[in-house]
């Protein structure tokens, strides 16, 4: 790609972005309860890297103001931390509406996030092709977000069947990492669901490789 304004390609690392402020009102005893109960959500942490524009206004004496537009590399990551940012994450009806995860829709959000003005360079909503994501997490945190923090109706089995389906959409769409495939693993195991393991298999031997 090549700069604008002949500026040339930097790279920015930006620190943990954080997501909604939490309650601390100690009046409210419902917000207490929503407080504790955030503190205990999964440790599942959103990873970005990729390549976006920069705008930045230039005033010389003398001349017009003007935008420049700088191309940089950046870093972002941030941790979940309660039920409502997984489900802005990735849409719960998502296998009715037939897209797992609107990853350009995901960095757009990222980048009003930072100080500065930053831009995509593609408009797309479900793609992003400059840009690698991923949510990362252990098998543990993985378990704990399908059994305990979603919406599913059914016994724990039928609980475990869905969550496996569901961690083998986000992992064909190459957002979530070997934690979740383990995760699928061990439900499969403990519940003696019927599904194949060959995705999750795959993705923890490809893992195991690239040490």
């Amino acid at each position: 790609m090549i700069p604008r304004s002949g500026a040339g390609r930097s790279s920015e690392s930006v620190p943990t972005v954080p997501m909604a402020s939490k309650t601390t009102n100690s009046d409210q005893t419902g917000e207490q309860q929503s407080a504790s109960s955030e503190a205990q959500f999964p440790d599942l942490t959103v990873r970005a890297e990729g390549t976006a524009n920069r705008l930045r206004r230039v005033n010389e004496p003398g001349k017009a103001d003007c935008l420049e537009t700088v191309e940089v590399e950046l870093a972002v990551e941030y941790d979940i931390d309660s039920s409502d940012e997984w489900r802005n994450l990735v849409d719960p009806d998502y296998a009715i509406h037939g897209r797992t995860v609107e990853k350009g829709t995901i960095i757009d959000d990222l980048l009003d996030r930072l100080e500065g003005h930053y831009r995509r360079q593609s408009d797309s909503r479900y793609e992003a092709p400059d840009w690698n994501l991923t949510v990362t997490g252990s098998a543990t945190a993985w378990r704990r977000l399908l059994m305990e923090f979603t919406q599913m109706r059914g016994s724990d089995s039928d609980r475990a069947h869905k969550g496996t389906l569901r961690l083998k959409r986000l992992l064909a769409a190459d957002l979530v990492d070997t934690g979740a495939a383990l995760a699928a693993l061990e439900l499969i195991n403990q519940y003696d669901l019927d599904r194949s393991t060959d995705t999750f298999i795959a993705e923890v031997t490809d893992a195991t490789d690239g040490e």
